[in-house]
């Protein structure tokens, strides 16, 4: 597992790899509050299949440094993502998408339908599903330019938002303390530069894009995979993978019970079986 700093423009975009370079790449695309590590142990699986496994830090999240504010947007990071794409040549990717990483896929394969083959996704953001109540307090203090300075105040208190991220699993054991401050709190609430960005980042954070672009979606012809988690008190099945299985013309379900938002770290070792049964 390496990390790999890709510059376009004046911007640079940070990238978790692992696996041999070949034709058989997979693209992760993160959500809300992670970063690219929520990956990790999905790509050291994914890998042993043949896949070239990428995961980068979305624009606002992790160890990317973008300066471009166009890009801070979820059609900004779709732009930069596709364009980064075509200056890599990378082609027949398989892009795998949680959370708000959703909502950036979705924009992707409608402005570049033919750079990608297959598309998975996983308890997503569509249409107007989000922002949640959580994250939309995050979104007016950010537009206040308030959440940058509670987090360099450190109101943003590492344990109380650990204990609540802990509620979101049915397995709490499986988020331990090292796992959350690693993938979540990793700096976005507490670091000036982390947070500065963050805040850039939720400032534009809006459903806007994807409620314009699900006309769009009907036309894609590309295979979509739901694998989605049936106990999710953010996206759940019953409104927005309902939505996407009604939008999608080639697409299939696969429901994973017992399970919540975080599908990929709760149950890791179903999910990646789901993720090669094709």
């Amino acid at each position: 597992m390496k990390r790999i700093t890709y510059n376009i423009g004046k911007n640079q975009l940070s990238c978790l790899e692992h696996g041999e370079k070949s034709e058989c790449v997979a693209l992760f695309l993160h959500g809300i509050p992670a970063n690219a590590e929520i990956w990790r142990e999905t790509m050291e699986k994914l890998e042993k299949f043949g896949y070239y496994c990428i995961a980068p830090d979305l624009v606002g999240y992790g160890l990317s440094e973008i300066y471009d504010d166009n890009f801070f947007s979820l059609k900004g990071n779709a732009i930069l993502l596709n364009k980064w794409l075509i200056d890599q040549k990378l082609q027949k990717v398989w892009l795998i998408a949680h959370d708000l990483g959703g909502a950036v896929a979705q924009l992707m394969i409608t402005e570049n339908p033919d750079i990608f083959e297959r598309v998975t996704l996983s308890n997503v953001v569509t249409a107007a599903t989000y922002p949640v109540s959580s994250v939309n307090k995050l979104i007016i203090l950010s537009k206040l330019g308030l959440f940058y300075l509670f987090a360099k105040l450190g109101i943003f208190s590492s344990k109380k938002i650990y204990i609540q991220m802990r509620k979101i699993f049915i397995n709490r054991k499986i988020l331990t303390f090292n796992l959350f401050e690693r993938i979540f709190y990793d700096g976005k609430f507490s670091t000036g530069k982390s947070s500065w960005k963050f805040q850039k980042m939720l400032k534009k954070l809006t459903n806007r894009y994807t409620l314009e672009n699900m006309e769009k979606l009907k036309s894609i012809s590309l295979p979509v995979h739901l694998i989605w988690a049936m106990n999710d008190k953010f996206q759940s099945w019953e409104n927005s993978g309902t939505i996407l299985e009604n939008t999608f013309k080639n697409v299939r379900v696969t429901k994973i019970n017992d399970c919540g938002h975080y599908l990929q770290l709760e149950k890791n070792d179903l999910y990646v079986k789901e993720l090669i049964s094709q």
